[in-house]
């Protein structure tokens, strides 16, 4: 972005109020009228990846026109104008997309949402650090887009999918899980992840939960010393589980002695939005394959 543009912006959003707010919140503030007049806004920026997908899945994808550089999911994502990175949007890029609603991270991205609202844009702010959270954010969501009958049913559809995973594992012991963020150096989650509640949900004890913190460092001393039943590798942190298993340094732990190492896709743990719902089964399978299999069969 130019920089000169930059300071423009931001001056007359946030200092001034004479130059580039003036000019852009009439038109915005009509686009708002007509939203509240159709009920479903026809400009819908997201910007965050758990968002767009909770967009979509609402059935609003064909009225998105802009996602961060990192939304890649559902495949008609990656066809929309990006904003730039959730850490870093380009607040000019939106503010010319003229949106009649933007959907934001609450805490992430905060100072973003106050330039925004001061250009006369409309920002729905959520920011989901737990299952029963993301139903919450659908419900936001989709009244916000207009599309409440839809949220009401991907709500219960996956509420009940997260009711059958705590019936399945409900009554079997806990197992002690490690969960490998990154390989080099060795990152885990503390207790303050989305992928926390995950573990917690999916019948599971997140060893590293002692740590008030997001990702957590681990060595592998307090690897040993957590000794993990289960030890979970995402999949953007090593191509091949077998570096686990075969790592002589690791052959003591439990899970490794017992070959409980398992792999899962990222985006399934780590990104808030309704593909949790199916990582949080997979995760099930992996933490109690037999409960859940048995549950299946009734």
């Amino acid at each position: 972005m130019n920089k000169q543009k930059w300071l423009y912006l931001l001056s007359g959003l946030l200092v001034t109020a004479m130059f580039l707010a003036p000019a852009l919140a009439p038109k915005q503030q009509d686009r708002m009228k007509q939203a509240a007049l159709t009920s479903k806004p026809q400009r819908i920026v997201s910007m965050s990846p758990g968002n767009t997908e909770i967009v979509f899945a609402l059935g609003a994808g064909d009225r998105v026109v802009g996602v961060t550089s990192y939304s890649d999911y559902p495949e008609e994502a990656k066809t929309k104008p990006t904003i730039g990175g959730y850490h870093a949007p380009d607040v000019e890029k939106i503010v010319s997309l003229a949106p009649d609603v933007v959907f934001a991270m609450t805490d992430i991205q905060a100072k973003y949402i106050q330039i925004l609202r001061q250009a006369g844009i409309r920002v729905v702010a959520v920011e989901p650090k737990t299952l029963p959270e993301i139903l919450n954010a659908i419900d936001i969501i989709s009244e916000a887009l207009g599309e409440e009958a839809r949220g009401r049913q991907l709500h219960q559809e996956l509420a009940g999918q997260l009711d059958q995973v705590r019936r399945q594992v409900g009554t079997a012991p806990a197992k002690r899980t490690f969960l490998e963020v990154w390989d080099t150096p060795l990152l885990t989650v503390g207790r303050q992840s989305f992928i926390h509640d995950l573990i917690t949900q999916a019948g599971g004890i997140n060893v590293s939960a002692d740590k008030n913190v997001d990702y957590t460092p681990c060595d592998i001393e307090q690897l040993y010393a957590y000794n993990p039943e289960v030890y979970v590798v995402l999949s953007h942190s090593r191509e091949d589980i077998r570096s686990v298993i075969t790592n002589p340094n690791l052959a003591a732990i439990q899970a490794v002695k017992t070959n409980q190492v398992f792999s899962i896709t990222d985006d399934l743990l780590q990104r808030p939005g309704p593909r949790s719902f199916t990582g949080l089964v997979k995760l099930a399978e992996i933490l109690h394959p037999q409960e859940m299999k048995e549950r299946e069969k009734k």
